[in-house]
C-alpha cells in the first residue's frame, strides 16, 4: 500500500545519518516504524433451506514517527543498549504521530430463501491519524517514577460515515524500581468511552558469564462500554548475547465478552545496533483470532476459519 514507499524513504533517511554522534550520552531519540498486517476470516452457516456464507479480508498499514527528549540525559554505558532507559532510570518527554490505513473486503451470500442476504461484495477503506504526547519522570535516587500522556485521534470510517470521528484520551501511571533493573508499574487510561487499567513488570538480569536477559509481563483490563470488557495477558522474553543485539519471543492472550474478542498471539522479534546510536528492528506476529459469530441464529452447524499475520520494521537514532 502507499505507506510501504513512505516507510522505505524514512528508514533510508535514518540510515543516511548514522555517522552522527557516537557518544554514550544522549539527549534525543527519533524512531520511525512501519507495520503491516492482513486478516482473513470466513464463516459458513448451514440453515434448513441452504447455507449462508460471509468473509472479511482486512489489510492494515501503519506508519509512525516518535521523537523523545531525555531531559536528564540518557547513558547506555551499562547493560544492553536496548534497555538503556531502564538501566539509566531516564526521564523523558515524547511526541508522536501515526497514520493507519486499512481496507476491508466483505463478501456475503445466502442460498436460503428464508434469509435473503446479499449478494454483497464490498470494499471499505478507512484511515486514522493519531497525535500523542507522553511524559515520564524518574527519581533516580528513590526509584519512584510517574507518567502522564494525552492523545488525539481523527478517523475517517469508510463511505457510510460522512463526517470524521474525533477521539481524545489520557493516561496516568505510577511505578517503582524494586531493584536496580526491576520495575513494577500501574497505569490508568481513558479514550472516548473506553477506560483501562494496566499492570506491568520489567526485569533485566544476567544469564551466564556474558549474556543477559529481560522479562516483560503485563495485564490489562479494558471496559469497552456497552457492558463489554477485554482482558489482556502478555509475556515476553528477550535475550542479549551482546550489548548491541537483541532477540526474543512474546505471547499475548486476549479474552472477554466483546464480540470476536478471544485471540492468542505469538511474536518473534530482533534488533541490532549497527552503530552505538543507531538501531534497526524487525518483528513477525501470528494471531489466532476468533471470527465474529455472525450467524448464531442458525439451527445448523456453523464453520468458521480465520487467521492474521503481521510484520513490522523500525529504525531509531540517538544523538
Amino acid at each position: 500500500m502507499r505507506h510501504t514507499r513512505v516507510a522505505g524513504s524514512c528508514l533510508l533517511a535514518v540510515a543516511m545519518i548514522v555517522q552522527t554522534a557516537q557518544a554514550d550520552e544522549y539527549d534525543f531519540e527519533i524512531d520511525v516504524a512501519f507495520d503491516s498486517s492482513r486478516f482473513d476470516g470466513s464463516q459458513t452457516a448451514t440453515t434448513p433451506g441452504g447455507t449462508i456464507f460471509s468473509s472479511s479480508s482486512i489489510d492494515t498499514d501503519s506508519l509512525s514517527v516518535l521523537g523523545t527528549w531525555y531531559f536528564s540525559g540518557l547513558s547506555d554505558d551499562k547493560g544492553p543498549r536496548a534497555r538503556a532507559v531502564l538501566v539509566d532510570r531516564a526521564s523523558s518527554l515524547s511526541i508522536g504521530y501515526s497514520r493507519t490505513e486499512w481496507s476491508n473486503s466483505i463478501v456475503l451470500t445466502s442460498s436460503d430463501p428464508a434469509f435473503p442476504l446479499g449478494p454483497l461484495d464490498l470494499t471499505v477503506d478507512s484511515d486514522i491519524d493519531t497525535f500523542s504526547a507522553d511524559f515520564r519522570y524518574v527519581d533516580r535516587d528513590s526509584g519512584w517514577f510517574g507518567s502522564a500522556g494525552v492523545l488525539a485521534a481523527n478517523a475517517n470510517v469508510g463511505p457510510f460515515v460522512s463526517e470524521s470521528i474525533n477521539d481524545d484520551g489520557w493516561s496516568l501511571g505510577v511505578g517503582k524500581y524494586l531493584a536496580d533493573t526491576t520495575t513494577l508499574s500501574l497505569t490508568f487510561s481513558d479514550v472516548s468511552t473506553t477506560s483501562a487499567v494496566g499492570l506491568s513488570f520489567e526485569h533485566l538480569g544476567d544469564l551466564g558469564a556474558s549474556w543477559q536477559y529481560a522479562v516483560d509481563l503485563g495485564y490489562s483490563y479494558v471496559d469497552v462500554g456497552g457492558g463489554f470488557d477485554l482482558k489482556t495477558l502478555g509475556a515476553a522474553i528477550s535475550l542479549y548475547p551482546t550489548r548491541d543485539f537483541e532477540f526474543g519471543l512474546a505471547v499475548e492472550d486476549v479474552s472477554g465478552d466483546f464480540p470476536s474478542a478471544d485471540s492468542q498471539t505469538v511474536e518473534g522479534f530482533a534488533s541490532w545496533y549497527v552503530k552505538p546510536n543507531v538501531r534497526l528492528s524487525a518483528r513477525y506476529r501470528v494471531n489466532d483470532a476468533d471470527y465474529i459469530d455472525t450467524f448464531s441464529f442458525s439451527t445448523g452447524p456453523t464453520v468458521s476459519d480465520s487467521d492474521e499475520d503481521s510484520f513490522g520494521i523500525s529504525a531509531s537514532i540517538r544523538f
